[in-house]
């Protein structure tokens, strides 16, 4: 019981995190500005739970250039399309579709092998598409909520790439792999921010809320690295579910968010495909290692 603590501290914080981005978009705050704080904030993080500095020359040693950029600027585009999202849907939408990752992943993965898509597969992807569908329909308009879907989406696609990738840096550590693959899309988000208005020094409390949303993204990512660790990356990601949900009622709670009857059954239908099909993946992944 000890253990599964850590999973849902990392839900807890991550969800922390997300549902604080609306309340920074009504300071005006630049979207690369809040990037370029919470990447630094993490890789900063990194660089002291790690006790060690960037090291090119490793990164040549080990053959491992071309995927670390990759991988970053991944991370990066997989970051900016969610937060753009959320400029045109409530932040508990834009998660649960985010939470279709697995689903991708899966699709993907069964292309790449040329595995057969099974009934229950075919089936999940369905039940996907019609939760999405059923998530579109608001007030706010249908266009306006399409927008935000197809970012989320690109979103999701952008973090199964990013799962897809990230076994081939089994030389590297989880923090490792966080210390190098954070750095330059601080740096590409830094240069975003100057070049979009030049430097200037953005409203207090706006630049303390995205300081405090970096820490609590490094921290749920902490929490989600000793989890893995010691509990295991199929239990740890059938808790990490809790995120969505906790963003839904954050966002509840703090901007008075609400989702209709027909979009509350569509998040459970996106629900259900998306943890159905992680199960199914993890369990397929621990059998064919045994």
């Amino acid at each position: 019981m000890f253990v599964i603590r850590f999973a849902l501290l990392s839900s807890l914080f991550y969800a922390l995190n997300v549902s604080m981005i609306p309340l920074i978009y009504t300071f005006e705050v630049s979207v690369f500005l809040f990037l370029f704080i919470r990447f630094g904030t993490t890789f900063f993080t990194s660089l002291v739970l790690t006790k060690s500095l960037f090291s090119i020359s490793r990164i040549k040693k080990q053959k491992l250039g071309l995927w670390l950029i990759t991988l970053s600027l991944l991370f990066g585009v997989q970051s900016w399309l969610y937060v753009e999202a959320v400029k045109y849907m409530s932040v508990g939408l834009a998660s649960v579709i985010l939470f279709t990752y697995p689903l991708l992943t899966y699709l993907i993965e069964s292309f790449n092998t040329r595995r057969t898509l099974d009934i229950t597969t075919i089936f999940m992807f369905l039940m996907a598409i019609i939760g999405i569908a059923a998530i579109s329909q608001s007030e706010e308009g249908f266009y306006t909520m399409v927008i935000g879907i197809v970012l989320a989406l690109l979103s999701a696609l952008s973090y199964s790439l990013i799962l897809i990738i990230t076994p081939r840096m089994s030389k590297l550590r989880n923090w490792e792999i966080v210390k190098y693959t954070t750095l330059i899309p601080a740096v590409i988000f830094l240069y975003l921010f100057i070049n979009e208005s030049g430097f200037y020094w953005p409203n207090h409390k706006a630049l303390l809320l995205s300081l405090i949303s970096g820490i609590l993204f490094a921290t749920g990512m902490f929490f989600y690295h000793i989890s893995v660790k010691k509990y295991g990356p199929i239990r740890t990601a059938n808790i990490g579910y809790t995120e969505p949900l906790l963003v839904l009622i954050f966002g509840f709670i703090a901007y008075l968010n609400t989702i209709t009857l027909i979009q509350g059954v569509g998040v459970i239908l996106v629900a259900l495909a998306s943890i159905t099909i992680e199960k199914r993946q993890l369990t397929q992944n621990a059998n064919s290692r045994v």
